[in-house]
């Protein structure tokens, strides 16, 4: 957990949004396995709310295409009025987000959220790909 918590605060630093979290897919949804302490949001909070509303790939219209193409990170710049923001992102506050696939024998095993909360965040093409790229150096932080 501790490299875990090295991307989190290598990602924060790139792209200046505090709630990061780690998802793992198992059974055919996200299952939580570590998040960013913030005001926005809590652990126990995030923990509770995704025991609460289960989110499932098939489900979820950003997920399904990060399944089918998970070249490169899905992004949701403003999740209100993006048609694939999915109901999750509202019950979290979420304003835009950006979801890395971790991936490990050419599929995606987990996600990680860089979510920002309470205001909009432009995710520039630079943090993209960079934020790719520290997912993929600290691939040994996923416990795969």
């Amino acid at each position: 957990m501790e490299r875990l918590a090295l991307l989190f605060e290598a990602l924060e630093r790139l792209t200046g949004v505090a709630d990061i979290a780690y998802h793992e897919i198992r059974e055919g949804r996200l299952n939580p396995v570590l998040k960013t302490k913030t005001d926005h949001l809590g652990v126990e909070r995030w923990k509770s709310v995704h025991a609460q509303n289960p989110v499932y790939i098939e489900h979820d219209r950003l997920l399904r295409e990060l399944m089918v193409h998970p070249e490169t990170a899905a992004v949701v710049q403003d999740v209100k009025n993006d048609s694939r923001s999915a109901d999750e992102f509202f019950l979290f506050g979420i304003d835009s987000i950006m979801v890395i696939p971790v991936m490990q024998d050419g599929a995606v095993q987990g996600i990680v959220v860089v979510a920002s909360i309470g205001k909009l965040h432009f995710f520039s093409a630079k943090e993209i790909e960079r934020a790719e790229a520290l997912v993929n150096e600290y691939r040994d932080a996923f416990q795969l």
